[in-house]
């Protein structure tokens, strides 16, 4: 029997301000819409027309997901402050570094061959009609269960704040309309508008709550006391069992790789509207990161004084919330919470859309601009369905979800990157590449290979090795492209890093 939670005036107060905020981008993706053409590129692309703070927003709000509001407070809660270095403390370095070197490659070939997805980058560089096929359907099967920590994040946010009143299957469904509402209206446009203004409000609540929360607690100094009361060991590395040197590397390079490779951000490095624009974002993402992230680990880390003995982790933060603030500010925080988990769902969901179309219609049948972005909104409306509904019958921790979506994508990244660098590489190589990383992922998932064979590391570190080597191997035994096609990348590329 379900047990109903009684309408308080404090609970109609939360839901207010919600209902008001999500009115508000509701509104930014209509104004949006209403700039948005109707043409393929103008809908998909925005007719790569991006300024440096929508790209910024594009590139960086679209990849705050649930991980930073619900996650990674609940891995601090476990493992301490050290859940920052864990986590992002080598991509703050390598992410500005990828995104000047391997995305303004990207920006060319999409400037120049009016590229759109990777799978046609793969293609076209290989001379290809199915490698980009084989890279689209993997790039959709990992990016599936990441598509549901962002519903799993607003169920589980909805719920806490409300105490009930709002179950969490309802809060996951709010969050799934409002995306299909603004996403299937604006297009590439909605997302890049609605994640400027969403990405400003959510760093903007994160900052808000690492200062707020501590003082309610009796202080920074004070929380982090009561902190290490509970658990002397968090600040203590040697004395927690997952931040050894080989998890430490395993999660660093994971991050480090996956985050650039994401199709969600991949698409968007050609919006820019010129290479400058992507250099500008590079600079200043790292410091966006540090702004998220910091406060993000620490209210996790300071939860732990406050609620020694919470049954899940991934509460942490709306509880730490529901107990130091007042209800007006309640409504507010949960508002910021929806705002990182939206401005990446939306992203996630446009560019699975966008691959359906682009990757399998546009090839194989002929289809008229108009169609293709009709198309191209229902494919979206399936996504979002499929995935609630994926998202209602699986409550895996949002991390865990997380690392293993994450492996798969890292498992992306040779095969596709190679491309842009190296003449030798052929599409036997790229697909040998690809094929190989997915099988060994759950060759370790589902215990067929040993887990000995990682040496300690996670299975996707040694599985990259193994990779690179068999595409040498099959890049030495295969023949490349035509000389005429090589020669139009080495050209394009000729000044870049």
């Amino acid at each position: 029997m379900i047990e109903m939670v009684a309408l308080t005036s404090d609970i109609t107060l939360i839901l207010v301000i919600v209902v008001s905020y999500l009115a508000l981008v509701l509104g930014v993706g209509q104004y949006a819409s209403s700039r948005t053409g109707g043409s393929r590129e103008e809908y998909l692309m925005a007719s790569r027309s991006f300024g440096t703070i929508v790209l910024l927003a594009a590139l960086f709000a679209t990849n705050m997901s649930a991980v930073v509001m619900i996650g990674a407070p609940g891995l601090a809660y476990n493992i301490g402050p050290n859940a920052y270095g864990y986590f992002i403390g080598l991509l703050v370095f390598t992410f500005p570094l990828l995104m000047m070197t391997i995305g303004h490659r990207v920006w060319l070939v999409g400037k120049q061959f009016g590229h759109i997805t990777p799978a046609q980058v793969l293609n076209h560089r290989f001379e290809s009609t199915y490698l980009g096929l084989f890279a689209m359907l993997l790039f959709t099967f990992w990016t599936v269960p990441y598509l549901l920590v962002g519903i799993q994040g607003g169920g589980i946010a909805f719920e806490a704040l409300t105490e009930g009143f709002v179950p969490y299957w309802a809060g996951g469904l709010i969050i799934t309309l409002v995306v299909l509402a603004y996403v299937s209206a604006g297009g590439m446009r909605g997302t890049g508008w609605t994640n400027a203004f969403q990405g400003a409000v959510f760093v903007i609540a994160l900052i808000g709550f690492a200062i707020v929360i501590p003082q309610q607690l009796g202080g920074f100094r004070a929380a982090t006391s009561a902190a290490l009361e509970v658990n002397p060991a968090l600040l203590n590395r040697a004395d927690l069992p997952p931040l050894t040197w080989k998890s430490y590397t395993s999660v660093a390079v994971l991050v480090s790789i996956e985050t650039f490779i994401l199709p969600h951000l991949f698409i968007r490095y050609m919006t820019g509207r010129s290479s400058r624009k992507l250099q500008r974002t590079a600079v200043v993402y790292p410091i966006a990161l540090m702004l998220t992230w910091g406060p993000a680990v620490m209210l996790g880390f300071w939860g732990v004084g406050q609620f020694p003995n919470i049954d899940n982790p991934d509460f942490i933060l709306p509880a730490l919330i529901q107990a130091n603030f007042p209800t007006w500010l309640v409504g507010l925080a949960l508002a910021g919470i929806l705002a990182a988990l939206m401005s990446t769902l939306d992203g996630q969901v446009l560019t699975l859309a966008t691959m359906l179309t682009e990757d399998i219609l546009r090839p194989f049948v002929d289809i008229t601009d108009r169609a293709e972005v009709l198309m191209t909104r229902l494919f979206i409306v399936a996504i979002l369905a499929v995935a609630y509904v994926a998202a209602l019958l699986t409550r895996e921790s949002i991390i865990d979800t997380t690392i293993f979506a994450f492996s798969g994508y890292a498992l992306m990244f040779f095969p596709i990157v190679t491309a842009l660098y190296t003449r030798r590489v052929t599409k036997h190589a790229s697909a040998v590449g690809l094929a190989l990383g997915f099988a060994g992922l759950w060759g370790f998932q589902l215990g067929i290979l040993p887990g000995s064979l990682t040496f300690g590391f996670l299975p996707v570190i040694p599985l990259l090795v193994v990779q690179l080597a068999a595409m040498l191997v099959v890049a030495l035994a295969t023949s490349p492209p035509s000389d005429e096609r090589i020669d139009a990348y080495a050209n394009l590329f000729e000044d870049s890093w």
